[in-house]
């Protein structure tokens, strides 16, 4: 006798009742930070979702150790991030952690990260503004009705269990949840991914000159028969706090989101990194001791997903540096262009060096309850290569959460002009 097959179970246990928020967060990166943090100013219960076991998204998840987009490019450069995100600046520094803007040779400005640190920070903001963090957890399927989101499916280790809010925020950093909510308003969007690394043992002085990274390209080409995808050698930096070095060196090719297709990116990652570190300490005196201190911990995947917003940036509106009356964030950093492994394209910005995020990029199509944050936001190839990066993130997060707030006390979504005036007495630079 043939026994029937049993169903998948993608039921809450029944055991556990749901938990009711007004607002719920996918995603504790900038974005999702800044997103629960703006909200329960507004005096909403919040509910922060992340599937690690820290914030941070990726500068702690992959390693990437500075923030971008907080200054206009160029030698005169003007703050285009405030609110939640100088907060968070200013948090680092009341730590002891230095937040002095540096600048690089692409004009562009960073302000590097020690992660252990951002991830202590993080928890005491989380934690004091009421904020309920739910790490180790992730959202598995969505209930939802006429377009409306009705509760999002979460699973941790005790299970399943249901997270009711009246609205929700993908600040997932790839789409997820508006992939489950509004897959037909999806689209692919290629991105190269990149193997952060920190390497220490290396001898004091300047960072390995071109000359010496080249000749370390072609040694690990002759020994291992591969082309280095990033043919300048990489990009290093000395870390202050730990005098390791923090590189970008290895990109890799990453079709989708696949777990084949991450699993094949990540082994195949590693395996460079340990290579061409060989290389390097055959090819650079100072290097001759260094040694791989960690990796990521994970791959940097800029995106693999695309969501059709109300009203997606356009190329031309960021290079054009467009401004909107309804401009709810700004974005400072070019736009960088990752379109295959090792390549890197720049579209500079007219001054002043910023453009306005409309109110529209962070409403979904065929959506009634969902905001989209940091790089979920509506925009194209183009302008996503400004959008995505972290300054950009917290000033978006903290523009989903204020309309996510505001809108719990009407039937319809906020509107702009209010979002505005709330981003405005809460620091935000618009």
């Amino acid at each position: 006798m043939n026994t029937p097959a049993t169903l998948y179970n993608l039921q809450a246990n029944p055991g556990r009742p749901p938990l009711r928020v007004d607002v719920a967060v996918l995603g504790g990166g900038s974005a999702g930070i800044a997103a629960a943090l703006a909200a329960a100013e507004c005096a909403c219960s919040v509910a922060l979702i992340e599937q690690y076991g820290f914030f941070g998204g990726t500068a702690t998840i992959a390693g990437v150790q500075s923030y971008c987009g907080f200054l206009t490019h160029g030698d005169r450069p003007e703050a285009a991030v405030g609110g939640i995100g100088r907060r968070v600046l200013d948090a680092l520094a009341a730590s002891g952690h230095e937040v002095a803007p540096r600048q690089q040779g692409s004009g562009n400005w960073i302000i590097l990260l020690d992660p252990e640190r951002l991830k202590r920070v993080l928890d005491t903001l989380v934690l004091a503004a009421g904020v309920q963090p739910l790490l180790h957890c992730r959202a598995v399927a969505v209930e939802q009705r006429a377009g409306r989101i009705r509760s999002l499916l979460c699973s941790d280790a005790q299970g399943l269990f249901a997270v009711e809010a009246n609205h929700y925020i993908d600040a997932s950093g790839d789409s997820s949840l508006a992939a489950m909510a509004v897959p037909q308003r999806i689209q692919p969007r290629l991105q190269a991914a990149t193997l952060t690394v920190r390497i220490d043992g290396v001898e004091p002085g300047p960072a390995p000159d071109r000359e010496q990274l080249h000749a370390a390209v072609l040694d690990y080409q002759r020994r291992t028969g591969q082309t280095l995808a990033r043919s300048n050698g990489g990009f290093f930096v000395r870390l202050p706090w730990s005098q390791s070095y923090w590189a970008m060196m290895v990109d890799v090719d990453l079709p989708d989101a696949s777990s084949p297709s991450i699993t094949r990116a990540e082994i195949e990652a590693r395996e460079i990194a340990h290579d061409y570190l060989e290389s390097l300490r055959r090819q650079v005196p100072a290097f001759r001791q260094a040694r791989l201190e960690t990796s990521g911990p994970c791959l940097g995947v800029r995106s693999t997903r695309r969501v059709q917003s109300q009203q997606d940036i356009r190329a031309a509106d960021a290079l054009s540096a467009r401004r909107r009356s309804d401009g709810i964030a700004r974005s400072a950093w070019p736009c960088e262009l990752h379109p295959l492994p090792g390549i890197t394209e720049y579209r500079w910005i007219a001054d002043p060096g910023w453009f306005h995020v409309p109110y529209g990029a962070l409403i979904p199509v065929d959506s009634c309850n969902l905001w989209l944050a940091g790089s979920c936001i509506g925009a194209d190839d183009e302008a996503f290569g400004s959008t995505r990066v972290m300054g950009c993130a917290f000033a978006t997060g903290q523009a989903a959460g204020v309309a996510a707030a505001l809108s719990c006390r009407s039937s319809k979504r906020a509107a702009p002009e209010q979002v505005r005036q709330v981003l405005l007495e809460q620091g935000a630079i618009l």
